[in-house]
């Protein structure tokens, strides 16, 4: 699952229940919902969902749509994507196949039953990168007493993309390991398995223990590696703040289930690896957020031009993200149903990030 998946289902929840009152509708016919963002040279990967029924809103499922069928038309050409057999509700074209392109316009339907859905994106010119002040940056535990007015210890510049609604950039620590949120049902699984250890422990030999202690061992040894602070080289990964790090630690100190850990490493690996954010098509520079840099190692800085679907869907999803009333909701220019079919083009380029070791006492002065 994508790191838009989660929000989007839960934004078009929200707008489904500005509208309604569970108590008072009888299950209303599901409405489609789509996500796709369509990249040059990337296959395209359309993702048909359906809303649920208000009952079952805050059970956070996902109810995927198999068997639909999607077209998308550029140039007056028509192809017909392929549902994924390994992933329902996936449907996928590869970029040989059907390109995508700067400039061009795509236009998707998506059927099923009697519903169908509708919508058109146009791919924008990318804005290319033009000055990185650095490629190697150092943080220092306190901003203000180290670099004076500077909050921010780095900046690029890009020139304009003619047609682009606005920019959307990404802050994402590349040698940070996480997993997508359906890990839970996993971590469920070694809390059972423990659980059952327990309760059989000195009631049967250890000889009859060994199953379950190597599914236990299997499944904290897949967890290891895909959610700790340790590089594949073996060398540990440090957070460039105390704060931080002594939150991470405390996980473990916790009295939690085991299970339970492994969901909060999970949702603070993922907090912490990445950010994003806009910014206006008029702009031509950012600084690196530092709240986007939370490990010493090397980012990837993503500077994606978007269409108009991008951009309104990331400005006004979630009311406590974009400021957005949460009545007014978020804005999809769907046909039919509910969604994002957007697109963009982007570059990219690293940094790396290194921990100061030299530190200083922070000092407020008075200005009278």
């Amino acid at each position: 699952m994508s790191r838009y998946t989660l929000l989007l289902i839960l934004a078009v929840g929200l707008a489904w229940q500005s509208c309604s009152n569970p108590a008072q509708i009888d299950d209303p016919e599901p409405m489609l919902i789509v996500q796709a963002l369509l990249q040059p040279g990337a296959d395209t990967e359309v993702l048909i969902m359906q809303t649920l029924p208000p009952q079952s809103y805050y059970e956070s499922l996902v109810d995927s749509v198999s068997g639909a069928e999607v077209e998308i038309v550029v140039d007056d050409q028509t192809f017909a994507l392929s549902e994924d057999a390994q992933r329902p509700g996936i449907y996928r074209i590869a970029a040989a196949t059907m390109p995508v392109e700067e400039g061009k316009t795509y236009e998707l339907t998506a059927a099923v039953d009697q519903r169908q859905l509708r919508a058109r994106t146009t791919v924008p010119t990318r804005a290319a990168v033009t000055e990185v002040s650095a490629d190697t940056i150092v943080y220092f535990q306190s901003y203000a007493d180290l670099f004076g007015d500077l909050n921010h210890p780095g900046e690029f510049h890009w020139d304009q993309s003619p047609d682009a609604a606005g920019y959307v950039i990404i802050i994402e620590a590349v040698e940070i390991n996480t997993l997508p949120i359906s890990i839970e049902p996993l971590t469920g699984d070694l809390d059972r398995l423990l659980e059952q250890r327990a309760l059989l422990e000195g009631q049967v030999s250890e000889d009859s223990l060994t199953t379950l202690d190597s599914q236990i061992q299997d499944l904290e040894a897949f967890f290891i590696t895909h959610l700790s602070l340790t590089r594949d080289d073996g060398t540990p990964i440090r957070y460039l703040r105390d704060r931080h790090r002594e939150e991470w630690e405390e996980i473990d100190a916790k009295d939690w289930t085991e299970g339970k850990k492994w969901r909060k490493r999970r949702d603070t690996l993922f907090d912490h690896s990445f950010v994003d954010f806009w910014v206006p098509a008029d702009t031509l520079r950012s600084d690196y957020w530092w709240l986007g840099v939370r490990f010493e190692g090397d980012y990837k800085i993503h500077l994606q031009s978007v269409d108009q679907n991008y951009f309104d869907y990331f400005t006004t999803r979630f009311n406590g993200d974009s400021g957005n009333d949460a009545d007014t909701g978020p804005l999809f220019h769907i046909d039919g149903g509910r969604g994002l079919f957007g697109s963009y083009s982007e570059d990219s380029f690293r940094v790396t990030a290194l921990l100061g070791e030299e530190q200083r006492s922070f000092k407020i002065t008075s200005r009278k």
